[in-house]
């Protein structure tokens, strides 16, 4: 797996060069030290995963990350700051970030963070989802819910993306394939006008497709 760094402390910088020359499977193959450099990064050696740190000179990381997914849709940008705000994850998201993890997810909390990203789901370290969660239901106030927009079907599936299961566990809960997951999963997007897995569930919470009410509760 090729992986881009963009964060401005070198320190950082350093620390991940020699977490990925350690790791069989990885090869950190460029680094940034802010956002505008990173963008011009990615777009030279177009990485299979980008993790970009959000607090940064010149190009925030949120803008950073918006200009990678606008340029190149299937770009898979994995937020990886100390920053857990409702603010500062939802902006992630909405500008195209894959994930969110925080900086003290740990070595094994990274690797399996990377390998979701690039399979299509959706890492996020412990208490993020509820942050999202809880920033989306003071937001629904002020968003009309949309009925019609999604089958019955798909609005079952979106209930289980909600809860955080996998595209695996989500066709085990449904009795599908991974591979009709994916395609039910890619019909939503186009109806929803989003493109990430993670922008279908901010945008389904918002629109009120999945009901938050109706959801179980979800641990830290």
């Amino acid at each position: 797996m090729t992986v881009v760094v963009v964060d401005d402390e070198v320190e950082v910088r350093d620390a991940y060069r020699a977490f990925f020359a350690r790791r069989p499977g990885f090869s950190l193959i460029g680094e940034a030290a802010d956002g505008q450099a990173g963008v011009a990064v990615v777009a030279k050696l177009r990485p299979d995963v980008v993790l970009m740190d959000l607090k940064m000179p010149l190009m925030s990381g949120v803008d950073a990350t918006r200009a990678i997914c606008e340029t190149d849709p299937n770009a898979r940008v994995v937020a990886l700051t100390t920053l857990a705000t409702r603010d500062h994850i939802v902006a992630a998201l909405r500008a195209g970030a894959s994930g969110y993890l925080l900086k003290d997810c740990g070595a094994e909390g990274l690797v399996r963070g990377l390998h979701d990203a690039l399979a299509g789901e959706m890492p996020m370290s412990p208490g993020v989802r509820l942050a999202l969660v809880d920033s989306v239901r003071r937001e629904d106030a002020h968003t009309q819910a949309s009925s019609g927009i999604v089958t019955q079907r798909e609005a079952e599936l979106l209930m289980w993306l909600a809860q955080g299961l996998s595209n695996q566990q989500i066709a085990d809960e449904m009795y599908l394939s991974e591979g009709s997951v994916k395609q039910y999963l890619n019909r939503i997007a186009d109806k929803l006008g989003v493109r990430s897995r993670t922008q279908i569930l901010v945008r389904s919470l918002q629109l009120r497709i999945v009901d938050l009410d109706t959801l179980p509760a979800m641990g830290p």
